[in-house]
This record gives C-alpha cells, sequence and structure tokens, in this order.
C-alpha cells in the first residue's frame, strides 16, 4: 500500500508470563459483527483479516503462518461475492504499523544451534471467549512442533496503543529452540510453554477510507467500468457477449446505428450476436449511453470497415419455428410433479454457496457474501415453513462454496481451503476452523473457484475453476481447472484436468462422479462431464506443457448449448425416486432453473440428452440436496449487477416436494443403431404419421478454439424416414438417415403434440449428445 504513515515501534519486548498481566476478555471489543475474515487481501491469496480494535487490524498470510500487516483502519470487502464486481478482490486500508515487507518476519529452529530446515503449515483458529488463537504446525522431520498463537490490541500506560501476542508451544524436542526472527530482533519462544511479546507503536490520526480517482481517457470507459459491462464484455477480446471492438468494426457509426444501440443498451434484447440475453441497463441517461456508444467507436481500427460476425448470415431453420415456454424458450413455471415451498423469509433470504443435511435432519446452509456464514435451519422438513428456525453458527468464511457432513462432523469448501468446523462447546456455535487441505495452487485471481464437495470412500472430491484475469507475464497455475482428491491427512492429488469454471460436483448414475462446466474459451458449449482418471476435458490454458501438442479433448456425457439450455450450470443431483428415477438434475445460475438429464452407456461411454425441467425459482439455482423427507433443497444464487443470475436475483432458498402429478413429456431419448427411440410419460395417440409431420431435428458438431464459445458446426437439418409406436404407446422408433457420431442431435416436438388423452407437452425439445453410434 502507498503513502502509509511509517511509525516508530517503541518497544519490542518478551517475556514468560509470570509478572505480567494478559488482556481480560471481558476488556474485549471488535470493532466489527464479523471480525475474523479469510480472503484474498491486497493481491494475496489465502489471508485472515482480524479487526481486533478500530485503532488495529491485523493480517495473516496463512501459507507462511506469519504476519501480513498491522494497520489502523480497515478492509474493503470488494469482488463477485461481495459487491458484483469482478477482476478485483478485498483490499485494506489505512496506515501501518508494521508490515512483513518491512520486517521480513521468518520462522526457525535450531538443535543445539544448529539450524534445521522446517516447513510451515497453518492448522486454522479457535475462538475462546472472544479472542482468536491461531494454530501454526512447524514440521521439523518427522516431529510437528505445535505453536498457538493469540493477538489482542493493548495500551500502554502512556495510552500507546499495541500488539500483544501470547504462544504457547508443545511438543517441542529436547535441545530444540523455536525463533521468529524479523528486522527488529528475534523472537525466542519458552519451549514446551508460555511466551508473551508486546510491541508499542506511536499513535496514528484517524484513517478515512481513500477516495480513488482514476483517470479516464473518455468519459465513457468511466460509465462502462461502473456499470455491469465488463461482467460479459470486455473491450478487444469475445467473452459472454462480443468485445467492444467487434461491435465497433461491425456496424456504422451513423444516427441510426446509435439509437438502435442506445435502445439495446437501456431495454436489453437477443438476437443480434447469437441467442445470449443482454441485461437493461434502464437507469443510464440518453447522454450516458452516447458517451458510451462514442467510447466503443474510438476502438474501431483505423481503415477498418464494417464486417459480419462469423455466424451473420448462417439461416438456423429452427428460428422459423413456433415459440413459447417449454418450446423454443424457457420455462414459465414449476414442474407440475413438484410443488414448491419457500424457505426464506425477508428476514433470512441466503446468497446461497453450499448446502448438507446432519444427520438429526437440520439442514446447513454457507452464504456467499460479505459474512461468509454458516446457518442451520430447524424445522425445514416441517409442513409449516414459518416455523423454520435459523442460527448463524459460523461466519468470516472464504466463498465457501463446498460442503459435506461426515459422521456428524462439517467440512467446508472455502475459495483456497478445506476447512472442519468444530463446536468444542456444545453451544452450536463453532469455536474451531481447523484447516485439512490448503495446499493447491492459487493466485488472487477472482475466478479461481473452488466448487462442490463429495465425500466417498474415505477421500473429499472438489473442482477448482481457472484464472480469468492473468498479466500477460502470468501462467495458468498446474493445478487449476482439475477434479481434486483431497484425503483428511491433507495430502491431495488430480483426478482430471482441462475443466474451466466447473461449478458443482456429484454422485450421478451407476454411482459415478458427475461435473457441470461453463461455455467459454476452448468450450464452445456448457458441459456435463464424467469424472475419469486422467481424462482431458478441453479448457486449453490447462495445458501447460509447451513442447507438445495438446491431447484431444474427451468428449462430455451432454453438451449444453450456450443460451438454448445452459448458461451456468451447477450442482448435478441423482434422482432416487418416483417417475424419473435414476436420472438426473442439474441447476441453472443465469439460464436460470433446472434441467433433467438421461444418461446410458453405449460402447463403454456415456452420453443422453439433456431436457429443460423447471423455472419458477426466486434466483438462478446454485446447489441442490435431496432432504431426509424426500424433497429437493434449492439453494440459489447469483451476483448483481448482470452477469451471473437469473433476471438480476441473487438469492433464495426453497423446496421442492414430489406430488406425482407427472406431465407429459418426453422421459427419455435413447440412441439406436439407426436413429433413436424416444420414450413418453403417456401414451400417444394410433395416428403417429399425422401427429409428427412436423417433428423438427437438427444436427451438428462443436470444435474447440481459444475463442469464447463457438459456432455449431456443419449444422444440418434432419428428416426421420420411418416412424413405429410400441405397443404400449409409450416409445416412439424415429429411424434417421445421416447421423453423425460425436454431434448434438436436437428434437423439437410438434408444438400441438397431445398425448392419447389428450394432454399437451410441458416442453418439447431434447439435446442428445451422440457421442457413439449403437451398433
Amino acid at each position: 500500500m502507498k503513502n502509509f504513515s511509517k511509525v516508530l515501534i517503541l518497544t519490542s519486548l518478551i517475556f514468560t508470563l509470570t509478572g505480567s498481566r494478559l488482556v481480560k476478555e471481558d476488556e474485549v471489543q471488535r470493532p466489527l459483527e464479523v471480525w475474523a475474515i479469510r480472503s484474498v487481501l491486497d493481491k494475496k491469496p489465502r489471508m485472515l483479516t482480524v479487526a481486533l480494535d478500530k485503532e488495529m487490524y491485523i493480517a495473516y498470510d496463512m501459507t507462511r503462518c506469519k504476519i501480513y500487516k498491522v494497520w489502523k483502519g480497515g478492509i474493503s470487502m470488494d469482488g463477485t461475492a461481495y459487491t458484483g464486481k469482478k477482476e478485483i478482490q478485498p483490499t485494506s486500508w489505512g496506515a501501518n504499523y508494521l508490515s512483513d515487507s518491512s520486517q521480513n518476519f521468518n520462522w526457525t529452529a535450531k538443535l543445539d544451534g544448529k539450524e534445521l530446515p522446517i516447513r510451515m503449515q497453518s492448522k486454522g483458529y479457535v475462538f475462546r471467549k472472544n479472542q482468536i488463537y491461531l494454530q501454526h504446525d512447524l514440521l521439523l522431520g518427522i516431529d510437528t512442533i505445535r505453536i498457538e498463537e493469540r493477538p489482542e490490541f493493548v495500551r500502554n500506560n502512556a495510552g500507546k496503543p499495541g500488539l500483544e501476542r501470547v504462544f504457547v508451544t508443545s511438543n517441542v524436542p529436547a535441545n530444540v529452540s523455536v525463533t521468529l526472527k524479523s528486522t527488529l530482533g528475534n523472537l525466542e519462544f519458552v519451549p514446551n510453554g508460555r511466551s508473551r511479546h508486546v510491541d508499542y507503536f506511536d499513535a496514528l490520526p484517524a484513517q478515512s477510507l481513500p477516495v480513488v480517482r482514476k483517470e479516464y481517457a473518455h468519459q465513457g470507459q468511466e460509465i462502462i467500468e461502473k456499470s455491469d459491462c465488463l461482467t460479459c464484455h470486455e473491450l478487444y477480446e469475445a467473452n459472454v457477449g462480443p468485445s467492444f471492438q467487434q461491435v465497433a468494426m461491425r456496424y456504422p457509426k451513423d444516427v441510426k446505428t446509435l439509437a438502435q444501440l442506445s435502445s439495446k443498451i437501456k431495454y436489453g434484447g437477443t438476437g443480434a450476436w447469437g441467442s445470449g440475453v443482454m441485461n437493461a441497463h434502464p437507469t443510464l441517461s440518453a447522454d450516458e449511453l452516447n458517451t458510451i456508444l462514442d467510447y466503443v467507436f474510438t476502438l474501431k481500427p483505423k481503415d477498418a470497415k464494417p464486417r459480419k460476425s462469423t455466424e451473420e448470415g448462417v439461416v438456423n431453420s429452427a428460428a422459423s419455428l413456433p415459440v413459447k415456454p417449454g418450446f423454443g424458450a424457457s420455462l414459465a413455471g414449476v414442474h407440475p410433479a413438484y410443488e414448491l415451498t419457500d424457505l426464506h423469509t425477508s428476514g433470512f433470504k441466503p446468497k446461497v454457496g453450499a448446502m448438507a443435511f446432519l444427520p438429526d435432519g437440520r439442514l446447513l446452509v454457507t452464504t456467499w457474501d460479505a459474512v461468509g456464514g454458516l446457518y442451520v435451519l430447524d424445522g425445514v422438513t416441517g409442513e409449516n415453513p414459518t416455523e423454520v428456525k435459523v442460527k448463524r453458527i459460523a461466519s468470516g468464511l472464504a466463498e465457501p462454496l463446498g460442503m459435506a457432513v461426515v459422521d456428524g462432523e462439517i467440512y467446508v469448501l472455502q475459495k483456497q481451503e478445506l476447512t472442519k468446523l468444530i463446536d468444542h462447546d456444545g453451544d452450536e456455535v463453532i469455536d474451531e476452523y481447523r484447516t485439512i487441505c490448503n495446499s493447491w495452487e492459487a493466485t488472487a485471481d477472482f475466478h479461481e473457484f473452488s466448487f462442490g464437495l463429495v465425500y466417498r470412500d474415505g477421500y473429499f472430491y472438489a473442482t477448482l475453476s481457472m484464472a480469468m484475469r492473468l498479466t500477460p507475464e502470468e501462467k495458468q497455475l498446474p493445478d487449476r481447472g482439475r477434479t481434486i482428491r483431497i484425503s483428511k491427512d491433507g495430502s491431495f492429488e488430480s483426478v482430471n484436468f482441462g475443466l474451466r469454471t466447473p461449478n458443482g460436483i456429484g454422485v450421478g448414475v451407476d454411482d459415478e462422479l458427475f461435473v457441470l462446466d461453463n461455455q467459454g474459451q476452448w468450450l464452445p458449449g456448457n458441459k456435463l462431464i464424467h469424472v475419469r482418471e486422467g481424462d482431458f476435458n478441453g479448457m486449453g490454458w490447462g495445458w501447460l506443457d509447451e513442447s507438445a501438442p495438446m491431447p484431444r479433448m474427451v468428449p462430455p456425457a451432454i453438451w449444453l448449448p450456450e443460451d438454448e439450455i445452459g448458461n451456468s450450470p451447477s450442482e448435478p443431483v441423482l434422482i432416487t425416486e418416483g417417475t424419473y428415477k435414476g436420472q438426473m438434475l442439474h441447476g441453472e445460475v443465469t439460464h436460470g432453473g433446472i434441467v433433467r438429464d438421461f444418461l446410458e452407456k453405449v460402447n463403454g461411454k456415456y452420453q443422453g440428452a439433456a431436457f429443460r425441467f423447471s423455472q419458477g425459482f426466486a434466483a438462478g439455482i446454485n446447489r441442490m440436496r435431496w432432504g431426509p423427507d424426500g424433497a429437493l433443497y434449492v439453494g440459489e444464487v447469483g451476483m448483481a449487477p448482470g452477469g451471473w443470475s437469473w433476471k438480476d436475483q441473487t438469492s433464495g432458498l426453497q423446496k421442492l416436494t414430489y406430488t406425482g402429478k407427472v406431465p407429459f413429456e418426453m422421459l427419455a431419448v435413447r440412441a439406436k443403431p439407426k436413429g433413436f427411440e424416444i420414450e413418453f410419460t403417456e401414451p400417444l395417440s394410433k395416428n403417429v404419421q399425422a401427429d409428427f409431420k412436423n417433428l423438427f431435428i437438427q444436427q451438428w458438431w462443436y470444435k474447440p478454439t481459444p475463442s469464447y464459445g463457438g459456432p455449431k458446426m456443419d449444422l444440418t437439418d434432419l428428416k426421420a424416414s420411418r416412424m413405429s409406436l410400441s405397443q404400449d404407446g409409450r416409445r416412439l422408433y424415429v429411424e434417421i438417415p445421416g447421423l453423425r457420431k460425436e454431434n448434438v442431435i436436437y428434437f423439437r416436438l410438434p408444438i400441438d403434440l397431445k398425448s392419447a388423452s389428450g394432454h399437451p407437452l410441458w416442453t418439447s425439445e431434447a439435446w442428445y449428445t451422440l457421442n457413439e453410434i449403437p451398433k
């Protein structure tokens, strides 16, 4: 941090506790409700900020088990989870008392005066009577020395602010000494005993959050950065939407075009660059819209002529089909076989990061917000949601997007750590945040999420997403974009690689693991992926060996075309009861709702179809869990303004209860040697040829490229050459000439199709990924 005041450390003392006074717990007053906060801080990963007093904050580097800085001021909780802003993370502000850059703290151990090789390992921290006790392990060959550190704010008799640190060491071998070195001097600890160290500082003046005024070459750039535009657009490279330069190169700068583009920005819409939906920006004034567009057109290269996009001029015959909810468009309501109940209230509407059930049937929910909370909900399985009781039992977690309960013990996956949460005194408030694993590689990039948590056969499984905003000289870290397997001893290993943003992992058909990945660079569509050892899943940034060609992508079990059936797919779950038993569901954060996945194994590989299943929720679906009552609990999340959200909604907690009122729809689509069998939930009429004369079928394939997303390659309309109906009327065989393996086959049933009993379709579409053609 720049321009911090330099202060003089008045005294630096270390002595045993005999004859010295410790701070009493009832004297402690914290400046924040959540006063111990895990996060990235000042572009440094794995930090712990402790707000000891309004006069003193302290931050620890939990990778190295040492102080990063001590300061007067505060912390700005900016970022995707906190303020809906990408590319930034929490930062400290104020004036330093001391920092590691100036003091160069280092742990050492000596045997009979000879320095030994060591490694420090954080084991988390414990709360006791409103004080925090950090737990460090000093690894010394076969020995592990335990070090507990309790920081506290104090004042001396002259009123000078001070940092008191009490250390307790244990398991120190004979003739071994432990020292924390710094440029100020060395802190030598009492072996297997307690030591106290106090630093006093010159008082600092009152601090205020600085107002940073960024200089802009064009006012339009300032308006863009203050809105949500950069969530989906970049200056020169396509992202979720086209780059601003692509927009400038596509259109002439004239009055008519400016009016059209202003309207699109203000009111939103779709169709100009594919089927993706652009968020509305109703608060932007006409002057602001004109200023934005004036800036966008400055990005157009000199002498460049307006040009068409690669997909412009390609006619997709599906666009001529009639559209209504469930027929070429998202559903508009809750699936008829389920009843939706709100569990959120005006006082508790969480941005759900993860969910799990305790053995006694209570629901645990973590929140993806500045609180980083863990809540226990009692009564969720009852018939009256107003009687649900909510209690926060933990806080300060860093973007907790995964959770598992194992033998009654709670494990939470934070952004850069797997943590065990322990209640030692039985008051149902977490006392200990014990580090299980924090050794996978991480930077301060906002997009380096850790997703999901599945426990099976003694191991935890999670997924790590790629960084998205590395500088040109930075490279993707080897651990990113992987499914990892974590042991309870803290070690981990890679399972597969080449993932981009795999938001969620779950157990699916045949008790196998599946993940969902988001479209983007090298991913022309969203994917449902079967997790297998060693598989490369296509994200080119995950191939770091420049001396060897990138391996071929392993085809996904199901492609989920962008903007049609997916944008930000999330956690999968297996359906274990009812009509859809044996199939899977997965959530959707941006496209919204829930998608149903039918899978089959053909020639040893999983493939299958995706169907629209349900909408009608409070926000985009992030996590789902089956409850002990058989209901499906749905946790919702979003990042607003814009970007990762469904209709700008960001939170919700609901449950779906099965009613058995199954609508008329496709139940399954199965590949056959010359076509497909489509199974329905109700019998069809015998008049197949007339009923299905408007059956629409397409196929295409995807080519991974460095660009964001990708077009449908060799898009082809197909025709059924023969159709026949099974005796029970539920299975329609469709023979289709010209099918190609490793293509997506799209089915759109006639909009007026009805069952034999006269029931209309709930939804008409299926996207089948034909990895293999049966023999």
